[in-house]
């Protein structure tokens, strides 16, 4: 995904310096234009792969998750602040579904995204996770998660 989105705005870039315009706004849907063609050939011939094409879903489902880690990022800063912290810090292995390295990337980034949990290791079977109270870890939330993450990609 990073290569295809490297290689878009490579592309974007190259095409402005080329050209010299980028001054109206037709300028700038052709550049894009040009840019993402180019982009989808290359994904059609494997020069990309098909998380390119996800990324769309995937911002979507940070963007909904954004109140539950703001909240989530509070509660952890009140329970510092009140000095009154009972942590049980544990490592927790968790079991995926995601057949592909793409969904388990993703879902790895959204765990890790959560206040109090951080995945330090992964392999095909799945990814063991550092959690600061293993006593709040909800397996149907990270359940759910997970199907969002990998059958929002099919």
């Amino acid at each position: 995904m990073l290569h295809a989105a490297a290689m878009f705005v490579g592309l974007a870039v190259l095409w402005i310096a080329a050209t010299q315009r980028a001054s109206s706004p037709q300028d700038w849907v052709v550049v894009f234009g040009a840019a993402f063609v180019c982009v989808m050939v290359a994904m059609r011939f494997g020069g990309a792969t098909g998380a390119f094409a996800r990324s769309p879903r995937l911002l979507a489902l940070s963007a909904a998750r954004a109140g539950a880690v703001a909240r989530g990022a509070i509660a952890t800063l009140r329970a510092a602040l009140s000095a009154d912290v009972k942590l049980n810090p544990a490592l927790v292995r968790l079991r995926t579904r995601a057949a592909e390295a793409d969904d388990r990337a993703a879902f790895a980034n959204m765990i890790s995204a959560t206040p109090g949990m951080v995945v330090v290791d992964h392999d095909a079977d799945g990814l063991l996770v550092h959690v600061v109270d293993e006593s709040r870890i909800d397996a149907a939330e990270l359940g759910r998660l997970e199907a969002n993450v990998v059958e929002g990609g099919r």
